[in-house]
């Protein structure tokens, strides 16, 4: 790995406000790995999850990074290489925030903050404030990203309906005043001025031209952050490089190794984006590039899981590309080959196959998820089921079984083989209990309805391996969320085969739940037998209201 960086700073982007705040023996473990991969700059992406003086609701009961908490993990940092950026949020993306008190009066609508409102800049203020004490670094990454209705909620009962070009830009200019003052370069998200351009739409193959008069308004001081995880073509990452390097401004490039998915993470996607957005970047002259670990819906996925999407992509930016050489690489680093250790994407991979040598066409779908949270007798995700797959996640089990045994990667793979026991079971015994059901064969239904027991036995141990991965990573604020999840797939288990039970044995005449027709999913029949991207666990668990 001693080929030449082809940028300037090259980092990553770690997820620490979707419920896992990383805790600082982790973190700092982190900051070795990526170090030693070659990263030189980490950004912790914190909404409201770090303490600010006088604001005692500001991340409150989310296991918020202290002050001295940040500044001990930005000394670490410098002492290892890796420069630390603080990366919040000055637009929208507060809603954890906006949902107390001191807050909501001044948020616009959904999680938005209200521009033009004296609240909104002190409280900016105290941001800039605790950020400048915490961390060295010129730049701070200022968020602005996914502000859809800005100026449509309180701002526009205010003020009336307003070009809303003109609304982020009259924002932007007084958070650069902001950031000014206490000696920082600010770097923001850029979809919204893409979005406003293109009928709500970023990434695009063929982008609308920001108008002339907006681009040159753009403060000098902002750097605009073209973020891109879905990109698969040239031609659509090379136009949307040329839209941003329309503006005057300096241009970032945001790549993500898929860890937003669920359990399970999609390393494979991001191996296919990445071999054309890296070399895209060297191409078009862009001398600063992050690779971000979302955490979507709950930060279910090991941050460890992306090491191979990590390594990868820093092998592209130094100009390794021979995926042989890769391989080498990373097993020489790590003691397992990145062949193997791209199995952590399993549970996920029941229809494309990719390969580390032919990745191409991979897609970030989340069965794992899903079918996780399929409810047994109402079973709308049912229609995805494959016939087979329940005799790969026991192929699999049984090829994850001797990663668990890794020194640095155990635990991470434990989770992974665990739920692949899980779904072994569960994929597809909706489908079966409905089945026997309706032709009547009562022989066929208690034969499946045996193996709800043995099933909620494998749920509680994959429990037991996600606790581990959680608390070794993380703060403990958040995992109450699990709880609440798993501890309500065990619950309705128990309660489906009580029910099931009470059939079989006369007790009730009919189950009306397994009576019902199942749709394909959105009422698309072309999309039955399909895996799907289905992250929101409250439309996974349920139909109802949640």
């Amino acid at each position: 790995m001693e080929n030449q960086l082809k940028f300037n700073r090259f980092g990553i982007m770690l997820e620490c406000s979707r419920n896992a705040v990383p805790n600082l023996e982790f973190l700092k473990s982190f900051i070795d790995d990526i170090a030693d991969m070659g990263y030189n700059c980490l950004q912790l992406y914190t909404e409201e999850t770090y303490e600010m003086d006088g604001e005692p609701f500001w991340g409150y009961l989310r296991g918020r990074f202290t002050k001295n908490e940040l500044k001990e993990i930005n000394a670490y940092g410098k002492e290892k290489g890796v420069e630390l950026i603080p990366c919040i949020q000055t637009l929208a993306h507060v809603n954890q925030a906006v949902r107390w008190y001191p807050y909501y009066d001044f948020c616009d609508c959904n999680d938005i903050l209200l521009i033009g409102d004296e609240r909104t800049y002190a409280l900016i203020d105290k941001m800039f404030a605790t950020m400048r004490e915490c961390f060295d670094s010129e730049y701070i990454n200022i968020g602005m990203d996914e502000a859809h209705f800005v100026g449509l909620g309180k701002y526009l009962d205010k003020n009336g309906y307003r070009n809303r070009f003109d609304i982020i830009l009259e924002h932007l200019t007084k958070v650069v005043e902001i950031a000014k003052k206490y000696n920082f370069k600010p770097a923001m998200w850029s979809d919204m001025f893409f979005r406003l351009a293109n009928n709500g739409t970023y990434t695009c193959k063929n982008p609308k031209p920001i108008p002339p008069e907006v681009q040159e308004k753009v403060p000098n001081e902002v750097s605009l952050i073209y973020w891109d995880y879905y990109s698969k073509d040239k031609e659509t990452f090379d136009n949307m490089v040329k839209g941003h390097l329309g503006f005057k401004n300096e241009i970032w490039f945001a790549g993500g190794v898929w860890s937003w998915g669920g359990f399970t993470p999609s390393n494979f996607t991001s191996l296919e984006a990445h071999d054309i957005a890296i070399n895209s970047c060297i191409e078009f002259g862009i001398k600063n590039v992050l690779v971000t670990l979302w955490g979507d819906n709950g930060h279910e996925t090991s941050k460890l899981a992306t090491h191979a999407g990590l390594f990868y992509t820093a092998c592209l930016a130094k100009g390794i590309t021979d995926v042989d050489v890769i391989d080498k690489l990373f097993a020489e680093k790590y003691g397992v080959t990145m062949r193997d250790f791209l199995k952590i994407d399993n549970a996920n991979v029941i229809q494309e196959k990719p390969t580390l040598e032919n990745h191409i066409g991979s897609k970030a779908n989340n069965p794992s998820k899903y079918m996780f949270y399929n409810d047994l007798l109402l079973g709308f995700c049912d229609k995805t089921v494959k016939d087979g797959v329940e005799d790969l996640y026991k192929q699999y089990a049984e090829e994850l079984k001797p990663l668990t045994k890794h020194p640095k990667f155990g635990y991470v793979f434990d989770v992974q083989q665990k739920l692949c026991e899980v779904l072994a079971i569960k994929y597809a015994l909706g489908v079966k209990l409905r089945t026997a059901y309706k032709a009547g064969d009562k022989k066929a239904l208690k034969k499946h309805v045996s193996l709800i027991k043995p099933l909620i036995k494998k749920v509680e141990l994959f429990y037991n391996a996600l606790e581990k991965q959680w608390f070794t990573e993380n703060k403990p604020h958040g995992f109450e969320v699990q709880d609440a999840r798993i501890g309500g797939v065990i619950k309705r288990l128990e309660h489906s085969y009580e029910r099931l039970n009470a059939y079989l044995k006369g007790a009730i005449k009919n189950l009306p739940e397994l009576e019902e027709e199942i749709l394909p999913p959105y009422n698309n029949p072309e999309k039955a037998g399909f895996t799907e991207y289905k992250n929101l666990y409250h439309l996974n668990v349920t139909t109802s209201v949640l």
